[in-house]
């Protein structure tokens, strides 16, 4: 039996969790199913309390090329609202992001194995057996590797016989869809400093700038407006312009950098791991831990905090269920809070309110913010 931690997934919570297991001269091997740098769905707003944790992990947000997001500008149809963030956040590719962390912790130690995805887990009376599956020039090989404890941080990819226990929600059916675009020359200053949230009923759009001047477009609509627009990109975007003039505004002047957008669907959000939920020397982390509404911007955040907590608990002899009791303590009323904010904003009555609410009292909106975030009066001290 390996006495190495296995961690499965490359992305914010694995390749943060491989950093600090390694710093501490735990030997840790990571697997990451994709062969090299890709983007991913994500709205890739980096919240302050992120931006701490990467600086910790050793990441220069500016040297990577990151832009600092300061304002924000949220629209319900033709009304629009605007605030300025209690903090700077930052906005980063995923494709980016993600390399920069594996590549940070091989550095730390960590035995980084790329383009090998977990086909099957399962506990043994010593610990974890695992089948991985690897791709290479020479074709597909097959290894099989035990460990006495695995981080399970795949994302928002359910593990074969490993399903999160997700209870029914009304926000499950909604598909997530991203596009990066590249703004016309005249249109660029726009976009500097801010991201922009565009309401409308059952989902919202997010527009923010990233790097090389780059504008990052990912937005959630509800399974019944994709099938009514066939499927087709072109008529989502066309449906999407129709939304308000801003929006159409915004798509005019922006051109696609891809031939096709990315797309995921099935997103448990709202889902918090339950300590009950528990197995030995099993630590589920980032969107295994809890999947917050996407528009409150702190998934990146979960991942990071997660990884840190449970790289902690384990280095210092805890085990799972203590982690993932402390894990649910943290993270439950903020992603409540989203929640309660989602569904309020997902209907036109709801945004009416919140905006009315919002003029009355200026600084609602900048104490919303705070109250989605994940350890953010910890890192603010």
């Amino acid at each position: 039996m390996s006495d190495e931690t296995v961690i499965i997934g490359g992305g914010p919570a694995g390749a943060a969790a491989a950093i600090k297991l390694s710093r501490q001269g735990m030997p840790v091997r990571l697997l990451e199913r994709k062969p090299g740098p890709h983007h991913k769905v994500c709205g890739e707003f980096i919240s302050y309390e992120a931006a701490q944790n990467l600086k910790e992990l050793g990441l220069d947000l500016a040297a990577l090329g990151a832009e600092p997001i300061r304002n924000v500008r949220i629209y319900n149809g033709e009304n629009e609202l605007t605030f300025d963030l209690p903090f700077t956040a930052w906005s980063l590719s995923r494709r980016l992001l993600d390399s920069a962390l594996i590549e940070q912790a091989g550095c730390a130690g960590a035995n980084v194995a790329l383009g090998t995805a977990v086909k099957q887990l399962s506990r043994t009376h010593e610990g974890w057996k695992l089948v991985a599956r690897s791709q290479s020039s020479a074709g597909q090989t097959s290894t099989e590797l035990s460990a006495q404890t695995v981080f399970l941080a795949s994302g928002k990819h359910e593990l074969r016989n490993w399903k999160r226990n997700v209870k029914a929600s009304n926000r499950y059916g909604l598909i997530g869809l991203k596009m990066h675009f590249r703004p016309s020359t005249l249109q660029q200053a726009q976009w500097k400093n801010t991201v922009e949230i565009h309401l409308f009923n059952g989902g919202y759009a997010g527009l923010e700038p990233i790097e090389k001047g780059d504008v990052n477009l990912c937005f959630l609509i509800s399974q019944d407006i994709y099938k009514a627009c066939g499927g087709n990109w072109l008529r989502v975007l066309n449906w999407l312009g129709r939304t308000s003039s801003h929006m159409k505004q915004r798509l005019a002047t922006l051109t696609p950098r891809w031939c096709d957008p990315l797309a995921v669907s099935g997103i448990p959000y709202g889902y918090i791991h339950s300590p009950n939920d528990s197995v030995p020397n099993l630590f589920s982390l980032g969107d295994q831990a809890a999947v917050i509404p996407s528009f409150a911007g702190d998934g990146i955040a979960i991942a990071l905090h997660t990884a840190s907590l449970a790289a902690y608990v384990h280095t210092t002899g805890g085990d799972s269920r203590t982690y993932q009791q402390l894990a649910f303590n943290d993270l439950t009323q903020p992603v409540r809070n989203a929640e309660v904010l989602a569904s309020m904003l997902s209907n036109r009555l709801g945004r009416t309110a919140a905006f009315a609410c919002a003029r009355l009292w200026p600084t609602l909106p900048r104490e919303m913010v705070l109250r989605t975030r994940v350890g953010l009066s910890h890192c603010m001290q």
